[in-house]
Parts: C-alpha cells; structure tokens; sequence
C-alpha cells in the first residue's frame, strides 16, 4: 500500500492588493507533490478580475534565488476563476497529477480595489 506525505498549507501571497495590474505569488517547487490545492481568500474590496493557474517547466531556483524566470503558462478552464463583484469571496483550486516543476497562482486586474491572501497544500505518494 502506498503511503502519503502531506505538505502543511502555507500563504504564497499575503495581503495581495487587487488594485494593481496584476499580482504573481512566488514560484512553488511542486516536483515532488502529485496532488497540489490552492486557496485564495478575497479579504477586502470590490474587485473584478480574474485567478489564473500558471505553470513552468523551465522556471529555475538555486537556493531561492532565481536563475531563470521561466515562462509562465495559464492552465486554462478549469484552473481560472473570473471575479466580479459580489460574487463568492473564496476560490480553491484542486490540481491533480500535475507534470510541471513550478507553479504560481496570477491575479489580473479588471477594475477595482481589494486584497486576498492566497495558501498552497499538497499531498505527494509514495
């Protein structure tokens, strides 16, 4: 039987402030993990927007130093989240299986003001 490492959540973006063009969490290392979530907590505002998943396959980091940037690639439906307001102030977004070395959670601005904290999970078999 199959054992499961589970990788406690922690915040990749605190206090994001919606009122900018966009915001980018940091690059997240998930070669190891199989399962991958990622919350994002609206705290304040009235933003309109959207959450995209991205990911990169030649993103590189030496001792949290970036080396390369990389090329960031949105995953698409179903790892988008458009944003109006008074719509629901969370979103999750549950990864499965995913190849990618890195990933990163990308807000983009429409209009408006606001922040969200955003946490990253996950669960790696073994």
């Amino acid at each position: 039987m199959a054992a499961k490492t589970f990788h406690q959540s922690y915040k990749i973006v605190s206090a994001g402030d919606m009122s900018q063009a966009t915001v980018a969490s940091g690059a997240q290392n998930i070669q190891m993990i199989d399962n991958v979530g990622i919350q994002v907590n609206i705290l304040t505002g009235t933003a309109t927007g959207t959450f995209d998943v991205q990911v990169s396959a030649d993103h590189v980091e030496v001792n949290n130093q970036i080396m390369t940037a990389g090329t960031w690639i949105s995953l698409g439906t179903p790892y988008q989240a458009a944003i109006t307001s008074g719509s629901p102030a969370n979103v999750y977004f549950d990864i499965n299986q995913h190849s990618s070395q890195y990933i990163r959670i990308l807000w983009t601005k429409t209009s408006g003001t606001g922040t969200f904290d955003a946490l990253i999970v996950g669960k790696g078999l073994q």
